[in-house]
């Protein structure tokens, strides 16, 4: 959840993060899977209950954080060699599948941005790293620790709350096993990705700083606290219709109590991406809560069967300058 030190840099005169971009290529084909190796196994015990069985099966509980003089620091900050690369966690029974990222100047003693990015329907958690999710992998790579979890009882996130049970096992590992800022937790998604990072931003509105849905609808409005959010979405989207966008947009912004005044007017930015092929457009609304900034991207660039479906190339870069500006 952000505190109000961290939301004070935009505070509520929103500012401008936008662009129009003329980019080559389909960022929304799909990537093949990588993530290939071993994997280390963890399970998700009671409160309290905290044992080593092995080098690759741990039992934790939960996270605790701390606060030092350097900010805020997670449980996991001072623990040498956290693991990397294709996990699995015991969820109820089932065996969830994620992959971690961590920089490779990881220091045990830096609190470091906690990313998720969730992958569309019937593609994986590896697939979404290496290219899926577009820029997600590249541009934070070195800023962040990155997680790419699977859905559980595919091919999409659609079992909702099975995979927030998910991911509150996962944002509980990271916390435990990782230097993470616990303020600094945002979570990211394609497609069937993008409604669970709606799902997320309302249930765990407490344990995010922000939220990015790209392509997605909105399936649920009853939340805890509130998230910035970023809304991406293709103009004509033939999978998930350009006005779930909008809903999903709208939500957020009423609830972030912005005006309906954005800079650039999205009125601009629409007429320009409806009529530049493989552009796109970004407009912050004006007004928002102090540190509970909305933003709205529209693209027009090439995706899934024709249409402008899915994570666009600059996706993964307006992302981290959206949620490192918090």
């Amino acid at each position: 959840m952000p505190t109000d030190s961290m939301r004070s840099l935009l505070g509520s005169t929103g500012m401008l993060v936008a662009a129009l971009a003329t980019t080559s290529g389909c960022g929304s084909d799909p990537a093949g899977a990588g993530g290939a190796g071993g994997s280390a196994t963890t399970t998700v015990a009671g409160p309290g209950s905290t044992s080593s069985t092995g080098p690759s099966t741990t039992t934790v509980s939960g996270a605790t954080t701390s606060s030092t003089g350097g900010g805020a620091m997670s449980a996991g900050c001072g623990l040498a060699n956290p693991a990397s690369g294709p996990l699995t966690i015991d969820v109820g029974g089932q065996m969830g599948q994620y992959v971690v990222s961590i920089p490779a100047a990881y220091d045990p003693t830096k609190p470091l941005p906690l990313g998720f990015a969730f992958h569309g329907s019937g593609r994986t958690g590896p697939e979404c790293q290496a290219g899926d999710c577009a820029g997600f992998q590249t541009v934070m790579q070195d800023k962040a620790v990155l997680v790419y979890m699977t859905a559980l009882n595919g091919p999409g996130w659609d079992d909702f709350d099975l995979n927030s049970t998910f991911f509150s096992a996962v944002l509980d590992k990271m916390l435990a096993s990782y230097c993470i800022d616990p303020g600094r937790v945002f979570a990211a998604g394609t497609s069937s990705g993008a409604h669970f990072s709606n799902v997320v931003g309302c249930r765990f509105g407490d344990r995010l700083l922000a939220i990015a849905p790209v392509a997605g609808y909105l399936p649920e409005t009853t939340c805890v606290d509130r998230v910035a959010a970023l809304v991406i979405h293709g103009v004509s989207d033939s999978h998930v219709p350009f006005t779930e966008g909008e809903k999903a947009r709208d939500f957020w912004r009423m609830r972030n109590n912005c005006t309906a005044t954005t800079t650039p007017p999205i009125a601009d930015i629409h007429t320009s991406v409806t009529s530049t092929p493989e552009s796109h457009g970004c407009a912050m609304y004006q007004g928002c809560d102090a540190g509970l900034p909305v933003m709205w991207c529209e693209h027009s660039e090439g995706g899934y069967d024709g249409s402008t479906h899915g994570w666009p190339l600059f996706g993964g870069q307006q992302i981290w300058d959206f949620v490192s500006a918090l």
